[in-house]
């Protein structure tokens, strides 16, 4: 194990825990930049999608859909606590309310959303070249295994991956090709 292997963990430790900072891992693994236009379904984390906000900043836009009204909360309070605009859209999940392309990223917490049946929503609303993005909370009762998400991503998106995996944490992640047809 080398020093970047010790510090990785430490800081997904950290995560695990609930300390603070404890999104910063997640957050550059995840690789969202200042001016992105991020939409987040799915709230087992509100408090990443408020790093990932923090991370998109004024000049970009964070979106958080909720499936119901204790999500919103959460979301909104998650938000508030590190002072982040997050706008949260209280939305069925099955045909979100957004335009086509409107988002460079995808945030999808896979333990607490339907995400395959998301996919041709997400990938809709993703301009060409925009990321999904799917984070596996594997400690999660009935949650996916990163081969599952992985092999559904994979039908809909290009370059599907597992980025990382690690103390019951993956990350999946994919790019909506350039072309309309892809």
């Amino acid at each position: 194990m080398g020093l970047s292997d010790v510090l990785a963990s430490n800081i997904l430790v950290r995560w695990l825990r609930g300390d603070p900072g404890r999104y910063e891992l997640l957050t550059r693994m995840i690789g969202a930049r200042l001016g992105d236009r991020m939409v987040s379904v799915g709230s087992g984390d509100p408090g990443l999608v408020a790093a990932i906000a923090r991370v998109t900043g004024l000049s970009g836009r964070a979106v958080a859909c909720a499936a119901a009204p204790d999500e919103t909360q959460r979301l909104e309070a998650a938000a508030e606590a590190i002072g982040v605009l997050v706008e949260v859209v209280e939305t069925p999940l099955a045909t979100l309310p957004f335009e086509d392309a409107d988002f460079d990223l995808a945030l999808v917490d896979a333990a607490s959303a339907p995400f395959a049946a998301l996919l041709p929503e997400l990938r809709r609303i993703l301009r060409p070249g925009g990321r999904v993005v799917l984070v596996v909370r594997l400690k999660v009762p009935g949650a996916p295994s990163p081969a599952e998400v992985h092999a559904a991503t994979s039908t809909r998106f290009r370059g599907a991956r597992i980025l990382f995996e690690r103390d019951g944490v993956a990350i999946v992640e994919a790019l909506k090709g350039q072309s309309a047809p892809d």
